[in-house]
């Protein structure tokens, strides 16, 4: 029963259930449109995926894990029908999107040097991949002079290091100036 006025078990889950859903559909809805910007804006493309993992983590932050994979896959699967160059939505859905999940997972683990690890496991997997992926699709026939490999290696890295600092340095102000929360535990 639907009591007015007063916080009752039924009304403050229905509530949570709300709640729960409109900033999912919020979350998925900006998702989407920085997915969409990211293919059309020249230039900036990192700044919208960097917002998009933004995206999940306030969802992570709000609702837990689960509630950050919904957004993921959604957002993956509407990305896939409505934005214009799927091949962009690629390093959505092996970077961008997932990152946010696996730091999340990695940063329960409270030895700083392990959780480090694990996100760089991670990044160190999809950039082979997506290294002999692309490489065998796009530059079959181009040999990268000298150590040019190794420097392209070396600036995935370093964008891989600004970008979980910014990520972290991001969710540290949402979670202290929006949740109001003290005591912050990140990496």
């Amino acid at each position: 029963m639907l009591v007015r006025g007063k916080k009752t078990a039924g009304n403050m889950k229905r509530s949570k259930r709300s709640f729960t859903t409109a900033l999912g559909g919020v979350l998925l809805a900006l998702d989407i449109i920085c997915l969409y910007l990211a293919q059309v804006v020249p230039a900036v493309e990192l700044v919208f995926y960097l917002l998009t993992s933004l995206c999940i983590c306030i969802m992570v932050a709000e609702t837990g894990l689960g509630g950050g994979l919904l957004v993921f896959v959604a957002g993956a699967l509407l990305g896939v029908l409505l934005v214009p160059g799927k091949l962009g939505i690629l390093p959505y859905v092996f970077f961008y999107g997932i990152f946010p999940l696996i730091k999340c997972l990695a940063e329960r683990i409270h030895h700083p040097f392990a959780s480090h690890a694990v996100k760089f496991g991670f990044f160190a997997v999809v950039m082979v991949i997506a290294w002999r992926f692309f490489r065998s699709l796009f530059f079959a026939n181009i040999d990268l002079p000298g150590q040019g490999a190794a420097a392209l290696i070396l600036f995935g890295v370093v964008m891989y290091i600004c970008y979980d600092y910014i990520l972290s340095g991001v969710i540290r102000l949402y979670r202290k100036k929006i949740r109001r929360e003290k005591e912050i535990h990140l990496s």
